[in-house]
């Protein structure tokens, strides 16, 4: 199991100081939808536990090349409403998560653009 694999799996357990031990302690995650840069292990993790209405994470896939590993990751929450998408690359060093972005969109949250709907793509969204 590698360290994104240990990250994740602590989040969802929520043992904060396991998953701050899979990054370095000056690793930098970047969340670009948000605009937010974590540049400290601490920083990352407290915005996860933060997040106090998550019921469940469910790691979908994960891919390795090399020192890079991507992740999908699913968020559901205890209110019901709509689950979160997270797509992720992060970046090794050694043993630990030394650069990361993720990038999180809510279920069903964007309109198909209107270019894509025209054509009639796909379901359309639905």
């Amino acid at each position: 199991m590698n360290a994104v694999e240990r990250l994740w799996r602590a989040l969802r357990k929520e043992d904060w100081e396991a998953a701050e031990a899979q990054l370095h302690e000056h690793a930098v995650v970047r969340w670009p939808h948000t605009g937010e840069r974590f540049d400290r292990a601490i920083d990352y993790v407290t915005a996860h536990r933060l997040d106090v209405d998550r019921r469940a994470i469910d790691v979908r896939r994960v891919v390795r090349d090399g020192r890079d590993i991507g992740v999908w990751v699913v968020l559901t929450y205890a209110d019901g409403g709509p689950r979160w998408h997270g797509a992720a690359v992060y970046e090794l060093q050694e043993t630990r998560i030394a650069h990361a972005t993720e990038v999180w969109t809510e279920e069903g949250g964007r309109a198909v653009p209107g270019f894509r709907r025209r054509h009639e793509l796909g379901d359309g969204g639905a």
